[in-house]
């Protein structure tokens, strides 16, 4: 989860912001969030070099694992592309290798992605960017709107937050720390049902 999009979060402090579930949060009617058109595609890469530290997976990765599942969501403000959550939607295999730590986040296999249509069984957070002044609350509430369609019902979020302002906007939304088969990999699930 990008630092763009969480809320300040000091881990120092004795005190947490009150948690609220992603299904919660609010929408932006000024906001559009939607599956990306194949011609936005280089444009949300390059914009999540620039704001996503560490990204290393090619743009051939990116455009392949849209093509086989639409999961790189464009955040637009009127015509302006303004953020990207790039996510890897998970069948069941998917969601094995994510937990035993044998996913490949450079160039994850199409044999672990949920195919256009088809159940997701968990959403990844591959990288998540909003370009500020756009408030990320705002945009996640529009991509957990289209969310709620049925083939996400029941898919749970994971990601692995790369900074301070990641693992706090992850807390405050009630995520938690998971077992993974990749040690130190910080790997975390936000939770969407009771």
């Amino acid at each position: 989860m990008s630092s763009s999009l969480a809320c300040e979060y000091d881990v120092g402090r004795a005190r947490a912001p009150a948690q609220r579930r992603l299904d919660e949060l609010p929408v932006s009617p000024t906001l559009e969030v939607r599956p990306a058109l194949g011609e936005e595609l280089p444009q949300l890469s390059n914009l999540l070099m620039e704001l996503v530290p560490g990204i290393i997976a090619p743009f051939s990765s990116f455009r392949s694992v849209h093509s086989h599942s639409q999961s790189i969501y464009v955040v637009k403000n009127g015509c302006s592309l303004v953020g990207c959550f790039a996510c890897l939607h998970l069948n069941a295999e998917g969601v094995r290798r994510l937990l035993d730590g044998s996913l490949s986040m450079v160039e994850p296999q199409s044999s672990c992605l949920a195919e256009t249509g088809t159940r997701v069984e968990a959403i990844y957070a591959w990288a998540w960017a909003i370009r500020p002044p756009t408030n990320g609350i705002r945009a996640m509430g529009n991509l957990m709107s289209w969310l709620r369609r049925p083939e996400f019902e029941m898919a749970e979020i994971y990601g692995r937050p790369l900074t301070e302002k990641g693992l706090g906007f992850g807390h405050n939304l009630g995520s938690r720390l998971v077992e993974s088969g990749l040690k130190g990999s910080g790997l975390w699930v936000s939770t969407r049902f009771s």
